[in-house]
């Protein structure tokens, strides 16, 4: 039974500016997944540039999972 085990996920920032990556939040929160962390680098990089709307992104990302009911730590 892995139920009790945490799960990390560790992300750029870049990666969390794709559609793909906001959905899991949804996902994660629609079925109720309390034992995963996100754990997010904001360097404001992608492969192919800066990410879109640079700086703007942190608080950004904040809003989207504070919105979903995370618990929010910026470090």
């Amino acid at each position: 039974d892995t139920s009790k085990q945490t799960v990390y996920a560790f992300l750029g920032d870049g990666e969390m500016d794709e559609p793909e990556s906001k959905g899991a939040i949804t996902i994660a929160t629609r079925e109720k997944l309390d034992n995963l962390v996100f754990v997010i680098n904001c360097n404001l990089q992608r492969l192919d540039g800066p990410v879109t709307g640079n700086g703007k992104i942190i608080n950004e990302l904040e809003g989207i999972f504070e919105g979903a009911g995370w618990n929010v730590i910026k470090v």
